[in-house]
């Protein structure tokens, strides 16, 4: 396995990815030894590969063969090869979200970003992003502060990212027992084309793309492109169609993403229960309310319309949020706290 690995490493440093003239190649041999081997003579770098390799080992780096990669990324026709990785690379989670967004973000989208990362991770979500300035760096920042996993795909070597200003973070992730994840071996600088490649692994990686204030030649678009041609729910973050930031997003809504303003709108759309052993959700007081009465027993719609005065509509959103949150639950026509 290692063997293969320092081949690869070898490889990649020869041919970037997409690998348009490797991957026949990889098909026939499903070896890199083998490949190197019958392309060797015409290599134009040309490496001690064991020490590469060691170098990589060295940052505590490490390389995952396509055969040991999760389906999410085996299973798109964008033939993933390898990638170079720090930390713990964990997507087993029931929901996988990637937020992305612009760089020059607003601080509203910076603050959007950051508690809707927060929020999704708190209920057991994965975050994914591509660790750039704004959006992305403000959806990693939501996440690390309540010292939970995230996982950040770059577009170059993982040695260049650790000299880079936001070392801080990349630490903070890993400590947190993420990971930072790229096709590009070392050494590789972060080339605008090595972007879009990017941007289908975060994609592929995630269920569905949470796009926060993207202007209309945004590459948060090109993930999003990416994300419907994997069957990924794409889902925006609503702006004014006077803040240039926001045509991208707009457009995509035109286009058939999903329009949505709280958590609530995402959790809907993969009928996603928050698991019982999260604790310490925040409720609204209207939340606490209903929970209240219903700690009581059971009790119908109408029920909770006499015991709270709120209207009809507003009742029946709440009922929704709560059950979605693992709350309440509903049986033979009537409500029930699932709190003790």
């Amino acid at each position: 396995m290692e063997e293969e690995k320092i081949y690869f490493q070898a490889i990649a440093n020869n041919f970037y990815p997409p690998y348009s003239k490797i991957i026949p190649l990889y098909k026939k041999f499903k070896s890199f030894k083998k490949i190197y081997e019958i392309l060797e003579k015409n290599l134009k770098v040309k490496k001690d590969w064991e020490k590469e390799y060691q170098k990589l080992k060295k940052i505590n780096g490490d390389i995952i063969l396509r055969k040991n990669l999760p389906k999410e990324l085996k299973s798109i026709k964008d033939t993933i090869l390898g990638l170079f990785i720090l930390g713990n690379f964990n997507i087993n989670y029931p929901l996988k979200i990637s937020i992305v967004g612009t760089r020059k973000a607003s601080e509203i989208g910076q603050k959007t970003s950051f508690l809707f990362a927060k929020k999704l991770s708190e209920i057991g979500a994965l975050i994914i992003s591509g660790l750039a300035y704004g959006i992305d760096l403000a959806a990693h920042k939501g996440v690390l502060s309540i010292k939970n996993q995230t996982i950040a795909v770059i577009g170059c070597g993982l040695d260049v990212i650790l000299k880079d200003p936001r070392r801080k973070i990349i630490d903070q992730i890993l400590e947190f027992k993420g990971s930072i994840i790229s096709e590009y071996p070392l050494g590789s600088p972060a080339l605008a084309n090595h972007f879009p490649l990017r941007n289908r692994i975060i994609a592929a990686l995630s269920d569905g793309i949470l796009v926060i204030e993207a202007p209309i030649d945004s590459g948060s678009l090109i993930t999003c492109r990416y994300g419907i041609e994997y069957n990924k729910e794409i889902f925006i973050i609503p702006g004014s169609i006077y803040d240039k930031n926001y045509h991208g997003s707009l457009k995509l809504i035109q286009e058939g993403a999903k329009l949505i303003i709280e958590l609530e709108d995402i959790l809907k759309e993969f009928d996603f229960k928050i698991p019982h052993k999260i604790k310490n959700l925040s409720l609204s007081p209207k939340e606490n309310l209903i929970v209240e009465k219903l700690k009581s027993g059971g009790l119908t719609i109408q029920e909770l319309i006499d015991k709270t005065k709120l209207p009809a509509n507003e009742i029946l959103s709440l009922l929704s949020h709560l059950e979605i949150k693992g709350v309440i639950f509903s049986e033979n026509g009537k409500f029930y706290s699932s709190l003790k």
